[in-house]
């Protein structure tokens, strides 16, 4: 009789703190890691006839050492981030339109290797603890999902010269027990993969002279010229899956 009185007031207090503790913070969140040793974005300006275009020949995806498909929604995120930059005149991607025979364009080729590590262990082990706790844990208790990638990529001007850039980026989704959802981590991934494309282009920005076909003249009121920089979003958007039309871009 007096384990059972002790026993509801208990239940109730830890009930009571449990959502208390549950409520005061967010179900989910995203950390992306800290980008060390940053370069300051470089905006600048080029004659827009002078642009050249450019052809996506390859990109290359890998997913914990294993060859994956690259997803749709993924190379319209790469494509539309060098659309962004402005510093091409047009845009093809291989097995779709392509630029004349011979006409002056440069080629890129993209690798992407990334890593999962969803903490399968651990995520058993806090189930095993929220359920133990009849689930009152389950608004307090956090799991984690990390997710990286490397990128490699390699720029081939009109007349065989080449030039190599590479990146990385990462970040953890950080979860409560029925805050896990497919959206979360296609926006981790989203973010991550942004992250990683927006500090490659700022290479390729810097080299901007060796993408232009010709001498860049001296500034003049006569010349039409473009502004070309990476595109920085300050909340970045995971990847919408869509179809991708055979057209010119």
């Amino acid at each position: 009789m007096i384990g059972q009185t002790f026993s509801r007031p208990l239940i109730g207090g830890a009930l009571i703190m449990a959502l208390g503790l549950g409520t005061g913070c967010a179900s989910h969140w995203i950390d992306l890691a800290e980008q060390k040793d940053a370069p300051t974005p470089l905006q600048t300006s080029v004659p827009s006839d002078l642009r050249v275009p450019l052809l996506i020949e390859t990109i290359q995806t890998t997913q914990n050492g294993v060859a994956l498909a690259t997803p749709i929604a993924v190379e319209h995120q790469i494509l539309g981030a060098f659309e962004a930059t402005k510093l091409f005149s047009q845009h093809f991607q291989s097995g779709y339109a392509q630029p004349a025979t011979n006409q002056p364009h440069v080629t890129i080729r993209l690798t992407m290797n990334n890593s999962v590590e969803p903490h399968a262990g651990g995520a058993a082990w806090s189930g095993f603890i929220i359920g133990a706790s009849m689930f009152l844990l389950a608004p307090i208790v956090t799991l984690d999902y990390d997710y990286g990638t490397q990128m490699a990529l390699e720029v081939e001007r009109w007349d065989g010269q080449t030039k190599q850039y590479q990146a990385s980026s990462s970040g953890t989704a950080h979860y409560h027990l029925f805050a896990a959802s497919q959206h979360l981590i296609d926006e981790l991934k989203g973010q991550v993969t942004e992250t990683c494309l927006t500090q490659i282009l700022d290479q390729v920005i810097r080299d901007t002279p060796f993408y232009i076909a010709g001498e860049i003249a001296p500034s003049e009121t006569t010349i039409r010229t473009v502004s070309v920089g990476s595109k920085r979003s300050k909340t970045p958007a995971h990847p919408v899956s869509t179809s991708l039309e055979p057209a010119t871009r």
